[in-house]
């Protein structure tokens, strides 16, 4: 047996023990393509303002974050909230044998990880597997709006409840809006309450998680207006449409975690509907959705003189992008496209200014974390290609050499 897999079946094995010693913690389980990231941290936000509760750190919902994440659980701890994510079939039984929730939540069914389910209905099939392991008197909090998700429902021998847009859910939102430099608000509705959620995220496409949050809390004992409260606090996720400010006095948002192709039109259509001196898409590719790379270049630039007034593209088939956005409109002035970030970082610290809102949105592994990175000093790695699959946020291979101890 190699040592990384040695390692990896002792880690697996404590975790085991550990999880039944932690039987006066209530395990809540959080899946889904997209936004389970923020539905953790909406839920884990509201549950640690009232109760002794722990969360997944970051996003580390893979087949070592989750055992990791359990041992972190302490028996003080009322509630843990729990992420897990899947990246081949099999993954989500294997966490959830870790877990044992007794609250779970699937948020969706989308397009991610395709060359390795080739089908939405093979997704959808991973994703219920966290359902087979809810005990007769758990909770399976689930996605009204998605029908794959709320076929789930019949297979369940425990209660179950939704969430969405519509009456017929147990919790449900109208009245939405979210338009830069606004947040998403939206009043959401239960059988015995109603109360307007404010929260600092940016974009509509976050709604279901923070109903799922919402849902999930009221559960736990917590009302709708006390969680209403306290989700406004929590703030967006690294990454995932995180406003942040540059030096130059430009905003960027940052949505460079993941462009899986489910993902990529709601950031867009946040900038198209953004109020801003002039709106800057920094792009490099999608994933996951099947078209080849030139007609998913082409469709990039076609939007991109929709919604924005400046665009730069990335990568090697940057060209289709390019001559797509000067077709649909686009003046010669206000399209680049860059072979390496390097370069792009260079041109976007003298092109931006104040008043400029940027959407930076690109696949994990071409790390475009580093246009934001660089722009506020200098970093150490501009490597072409990268295995890690982490933002270098947290690479310790980011900072200089000469100024790593």
């Amino acid at each position: 047996m190699t040592s990384w897999r040695f390692r990896r079946k002792v880690l697996g094995l404590k975790a085991l023990l550990w999880r039944r010693m932690l039987f006066r913690t209530t395990f809540i389980a959080i899946t889904g393509s997209v936004g389970k990231t923020t539905a953790k941290e909406c839920l884990g936000g509201i549950l640690s303002k009232r109760y002794r509760a722990v969360k997944t750190r970051y996003n580390r919902n893979g087949a070592r974050g989750v055992p990791r994440t359990l041992l972190t659980v302490k028996r003080r701890h009322r509630y843990a909230v729990i992420e897990i994510g899947t990246e081949r079939p099999g993954q989500i039984e294997m966490s959830a044998k870790f877990v044992r929730p007794r609250i779970a939540i699937i948020l969706t069914v989308a397009r991610t990880h395709t060359n390795n389910f080739k089908t939405l209905e093979d997704t959808a099939a991973e994703k219920a597997r966290l359902l087979d392991f809810l005990p007769p008197r758990g909770i399976a909090i689930l996605n009204a709006e998605d029908p794959r998700v709320l076929a789930m429902a019949s297979k369940c021998r425990c209660t179950v409840k939704t969430f969405g847009r519509s009456p017929g859910a147990d919790i449900w939102a109208e009245e939405i809006s979210s338009k830069w430099p606004s947040r998403l608000i939206f009043r959401a509705h239960t059988a015995s309450e109603t109360a307007w959620v404010r929260t600092s995220l940016v974009g509509e496409q976050w709604v279901n998680s923070v109903l799922a949050a919402l849902l999930a809390a009221q559960c736990c004992g917590v009302s709708l207006g006390d969680a209403a409260a306290l989700v406004a606090d929590v703030q967006p996720f690294l990454a995932r449409m995180q406003p942040v400010s540059l030096p130059c006095g430009a905003t960027l948002l940052r949505d460079e975690a993941t462009a899986s192709i489910d993902t990529v039109d709601p950031a867009l259509n946040v900038l198209r509907d953004a109020k801003a001196e002039r709106r800057v898409l920094v792009i490099s590719d999608t994933s996951d959705s099947g078209e080849r790379t030139r007609f998913r270049q082409k469709e990039l630039g076609r939007v991109a003189a929709e919604i924005s007034e400046f665009a730069v593209f990335l990568g090697d088939s940057r060209h289709h992008a390019m001559k797509a956005a000067l077709a649909g409109g686009m003046s010669a002035d206000c399209v680049r496209g860059f072979d390496s970030i390097k370069e792009a970082v260079e041109f976007l610290k003298s092109e931006l200014r104040s008043g400029d809102l940027v959407l930076l949105k690109g696949r994990s592994c071409d790390h475009l974390e580093r246009i934001y990175l660089a722009q506020l000093g200098p970093i150490g790695c501009w490597k072409v290609k990268c295995r890690e699959r982490t933002l270098c946020d947290m690479c310790q291979h980011l900072r200089p050499e000469e100024k790593t101890l």
